[in-house]
């Protein structure tokens, strides 16, 4: 009985961590607008008027648009990881960044709604703000 009950435990156990991760990959799937960036140096700072900047996560690829036209495509990962800024966060990892190739980008993420925010894991660096397209009244 103890066998049968351990057995049950540890199929719960995994069945719950696999399901935090896909219901991270559905929630960011899909395509999202950018609304906003702040931090950095000069601690505010926007999208220029003239740029409609767009980001679409499909499977594990990330790609990203300006004016409708492809920019950029990454390889990104799933993680859950402690912050710098404090917690166990849920973050993508991408493969490839544009200021150096062999150092993996962090960014944790979070959903509120119909809002995106992805916040470079280093200091002063940046938090962007996005809108799921469908959602957004651009």
């Amino acid at each position: 009985m103890k066998k049968l009950l351990l057995l049950i435990a540890i199929v719960l156990f995994c069945s719950c961590s696999n399901d935090d991760k896909n219901s991270s990959e559905n929630q960011l799937k899909g395509e999202w607008a950018l609304i906003s960036i702040s931090g950095g140096m000069n601690s505010q700072s926007s999208p220029k008027p003239e740029q409609k900047i767009t980001i679409e996560f499909a499977g594990n690829i990330l790609k990203t648009y300006n004016n409708g036209n492809l920019t950029n495509t990454q390889a990104f990962s799933y993680q859950t990881k402690k912050s710098i800024f404090g917690g166990i966060k849920k973050m993508i990892e991408v493969q490839s960044n544009l200021i150096a190739n062999d150092i993996p980008k962090l960014q944790s993420f979070e959903i509120k709604g119909d809002e995106l925010y992805l916040k470079d894991e280093c200091y002063d660096c940046y938090t962007y703000k996005y809108a799921r397209i469908n959602a957004a009244k651009l």
